[in-house]
C-alpha cells in the first residue's frame, strides 16, 4: 500500500513539474513578445494559459484522491499533499500573470505611440522566471535553504520595481502622448513584482513540507 501511494505521490509531482516548466516557458514567451512585439508569440501565450489552468485542475483531483484512497498517516505526507495543492495554485496564478503580460504587448501596440520598455523591466522578468525556476528545484530537493535564498532575490524585484516605474513616469511626463503605453507598462512591472511574490509563496511552502514551521519570506 505504501509502495502504491508513494508510486503516485510521484506522478503528481512530475505533472507539477510539467506544469511549472509551462508556466516557466509562459513567462518567457511573453517577456520576449514584449521585447519584439511579437503579437503572435503573445497570442501564443494567451491561449496556452488554458493548458495550465487544466493541469491545476488535474493535479488538484489526483491529490484528492489520494486522500481519499490511499489515507496517508504521516505527518510529512499530508503537509506535501495539502503543500502541493498550494503550489499548483500559486503556478496557475503565474501562468495568468505571464498572459496578462502578453496580452498587454497587444495593447501598447494599439496605443497612440509606442515606448520602448526600459531595461530594468527585462531585469524584472529575466530575474522573476530564475527565481520561479529556483522554487520548483527547490522543491524537488526539499531543499530549505535554497527556498529562504528567494527573500533576497524577492527583495531585488522591488527594487527594480521602483526604478522602473520611476523611469517609465518620467518618460510620460516627458512625452504624454506615450502615456497609454507607459500605463500598460507600468502594469506588466507589478504583474512581475506579483509573480515574485507569488514564487516565495512556493518557496514557504518547501520550507512548510520540510520544516512543520510557517515562514514568511516577502513580508
Amino acid at each position: 500500500m505504501r509502495d502504491r501511494y508513494l508510486k503516485q505521490l510521484k506522478l503528481v509531482h512530475d505533472d507539477l513539474l510539467r506544469m511549472g516548466s509551462r508556466v516557466e516557458h509562459a513567462l518567457a514567451d511573453s517577456m520576449r513578445a514584449l521585447a519584439t512585439w511579437d503579437t503572435n508569440l503573445a497570442q501564443q501565450v494567451v491561449v496556452g494559459d488554458l493548458e495550465i489552468d487544466t493541469a491545476r485542475t488535474e493535479i488538484e483531483e489526483a491529490v484528492l484522491e489520494l486522500l481519499a484512497t490511499q489515507q496517508p498517516v504521516l505527518a510529512t505526507d499530508l503537509r506535501t499533499l495539502n503543500a502541493t495543492i498550494a503550489i499548483v495554485g500559486e503556478l496557475e496564478r503565474n501562468g495568468d500573470y505571464a498572459k496578462g503580460i502578453a496580452k498587454r504587448v497587444g495593447r501598447c501596440l494599439r496605443a497612440p505611440a509606442l515606448l520602448d520598455p526600459p531595461a530594468g523591466l527585462y531585469r524584472m522578468g529575466t530575474l522573476a522566471q530564475s527565481m520561479l525556476h529556483t522554487s520548483l528545484d527547490a522543491f524537488v530537493r526539499l531543499d530549505v535553504a535554497l527556498a529562504r535564498s528567494l527573500a533576497v532575490e524577492d527583495e531585488r524585484v522591488d527594487q527594480l520595481e521602483d526604478h522602473v516605474v520611476a523611469e517609465l513616469m518620467n518618460a510620460a511626463r516627458q512625452d504624454p502622448v506615450k502615456l497609454d503605453c507607459t500605463i500598460y507598462l507600468l502594469d506588466v512591472a507589478h504583474t512581475l513584482e506579483r509573480l515574485a511574490d507569488r514564487t516565495t509563496n512556493i518557496a514557504e511552502r518547501v520550507i512548510f513540507i520540510a520544516t512543520n514551521v510557517v515562514e514568511q519570506l516577502n513580508a
